[in-house]
């Protein structure tokens, strides 16, 4: 059975006559004795089928989450702050896992789901950038193709040279935030949220990363900047640099559509998620109509977004970017009451 180890330390704020108010809270966790497949005995101990499992692993998981809420009037206008902010990470102590060379190719020391790849150092600018650089064993490559770090020193680029990338992938990130605003003022009122993520990563892959995937199409972003001939009929042409590499169609297995940095972005993003503006009729003009409360608002969800990955949703886990997008939804509305 797995064994739990459990802590956590909290605190608890109120200031200022309960104007300001917060709570924040660390967490540790360690789970010891994790069933697991026993991957590191030999072959000489005769297992010739499966390797047996055993209660072997240990992760800790750690971090702290809070929020806070800020009252004030100012004047005639009444404010309010609210904001929360969960930050969690874990990491592998104990892993039963093949013995390497290399420690980076280990699960242990890392991650729980850590993403593999090669480190791109950006795309070769010529033949002579091909020549001065070590060997790559993933086919024929040519100026505009990416360019990968030697990780081993071996002077070739090959799979010994793929360590843990990015952060975690598919999943929540590891940082989230929250920030609520809202404002009244005599009959007005307005009210709106931002929501954001640092610290996970995202994938770029099928459709976003091999040149006509599945005889489909690509992002109008990912085609146009790419290395290019001048003149698509003069193989011989000159070659026009761009961000991505130049389009291998039928080619998914070349070193450019490998797992790498180059691929792979850790995404941070804040998005407007909600907001309201309103306002509410005084009740001596609407009670003339025998009406208890009438207010006219209009609202939005889902406004901007700010990221450093345009072009895809930041909160999507599809490396395609073929989910279905973030819906702008935008509402005028009449709160009526009698």
């Amino acid at each position: 059975w797995e064994i739990a180890t459990k802590h956590d330390f909290g605190v608890d704020l109120s200031l200022f006559n309960d104007k300001l108010t917060a709570t924040v809270d660390y967490f540790h966790e360690q789970r010891d004795g994790i069933y697991m497949e026993r991957k590191f005995l030999p072959g000489m101990v005769g297992i010739v089928r499966s390797n047996p499992k055993a209660n072997v692993g240990s992760v800790l998981s750690e971090g702290f989450d809070g929020h806070f809420a800020y009252k004030q009037k100012l004047g005639k206008v009444n404010l309010t702050i609210r904001g929360n902010m969960t930050y969690s990470k874990n990491e592998i102590l104990e892993r039963d896992e093949t013995n390497t060379v290399y420690p980076y190719q280990l699960e242990k020391g890392y991650r729980v789901n850590q993403a593999k790849g090669l480190i791109a150092l950006g795309l070769f600018k010529d033949y002579d950038d091909i020549r001065n650089s070590p060997k790559q064993q993933f086919g024929k490559v040519q100026p505009g193709d990416i360019k990968y770090k030697d990780v081993n020193g071996d002077g070739v680029i090959n799979s010994l040279d793929e360590r843990p990338i990015g952060y975690r992938e598919d999943s929540t990130p590891i940082l989230n935030f929250g920030l609520n605003f809202s404002f009244g003022w005599k009959g007005f009122d307005l009210a709106f949220d931002f929501t954001g993520g640092a610290m996970g990563s995202w994938y770029q892959q099928w459709e976003q990363r091999n040149p006509f995937h599945d005889g489909g199409n690509n992002p109008q972003y990912y085609m146009e900047d790419t290395w290019r001939l001048s003149d698509i009929w003069d193989a011989d042409s000159e070659l026009i640099p761009g961000k991505y590499p130049m389009l291998l169609i039928g080619n998914s297995s070349h070193s450019n559509y490998w797992n790498s940095t180059f691929w792979k972005k850790n995404v941070r993003y804040v998005k407007l998620r909600n907001l309201e503006l309103g306002y509410t009729l005084p009740k001596h003009i609407v009670e003339k109509a025998l009406i208890s409360d009438l207010r006219f608002y209009v609202a939005g969800t889902n406004l901007l977004t700010f990221t450093n990955a345009p072009g895809i949703d930041p909160e999507s886990t599809e490396g395609n970017g073929l989910g279905y997008p973030t819906t702008r939804i935008i509402n005028i509305g009449v709160n009526l009451k009698f």
